[in-house]
């Protein structure tokens, strides 16, 4: 997977599975998150691997290795996660994270936030490019009302949804989150009922731009 070409102030994002699995890319950076079923010879250019849970669709513990032994990346993970990856990942390049955590990479940002999902210690991530662009990664999480306060303070301009295969999340649930977050644009992942995400959001939230993603295929944002 080859890192597209970037102008200042732009980023892109792919989606690299059928669960939550995204590179987000912005002119200096390269972020992969929850890495599972993917083929490790096609992602190039990470600087950081985020994991947002222990579960099977989110942690794999020897792709994270084999991704993190070729590009020398950092891994940043919640502290169930880290626990099973503290066998294979060098410990100055794994960093446990719990929510309201900040991490600088180079000159663009993550932070941890609360995930609403039953999970050890889940998290969702805000990453916040080097230009300020600013993307949500709500892993399974349910909506949960403090999300309204944290799309305010980062003023969110992608929020990525889930809106099935766990119990209790649907494509209302993702347009909810969107809801909540008040992004420009929302991207429906980790189901396949992505037109019924689009037409639940544009009842609930119609401000809200959305945009389906198939597996493999690049959003490049503005």
């Amino acid at each position: 997977m080859s890192a597209p070409s970037l102008a200042r102030g732009e980023v892109a994002l792919t989606l690299v599975n059928s669960y939550t699995g995204v590179v987000i890319r912005s002119p200096h950076m390269g972020i992969l998150v929850d890495p599972v079923d993917i083929d490790v010879d096609k992602i190039s250019k990470i600087d950081a691997i985020l994991i947002t849970h222990e579960h099977i669709h989110h942690l794999d513990e020897s792709i994270v290795a084999d991704i993190q032994s070729n590009s020398g990346c950092v891994v940043i993970a919640d502290s169930a996660s880290s626990g099973r990856l503290s066998a294979v990942i060098p410990s100055n390049k794994l960093k446990e994270a719990h929510v309201k955590d900040e991490f600088q990479l180079e000159e663009a940002s993550v932070v941890a936030e609360k995930s609403s999902h039953p999970a050890v210690e889940p998290l969702t991530y805000v990453t916040t490019s080097e230009d300020g662009v600013s993307i949500f990664h709500s892993s399974d999480s349910a909506p949960f009302k403090e999300m309204e306060d944290i799309g305010r303070r980062y003023q969110i301009d992608i929020c990525l949804c889930s809106i099935g295969l766990d119990s209790g999340l649907s494509p209302k649930s993702g347009a909810m989150i969107a809801r909540l977050m008040r992004p420009k644009v929302a991207v429906p992942y980790h189901g396949e009922k992505t037109r019924e995400f689009a037409s639940a959001l544009s009842k609930i939230a119609p401000h809200v731009k959305s945009r389906i993603l198939r597996k493999g295929e690049t959003l490049k944002y503005p």
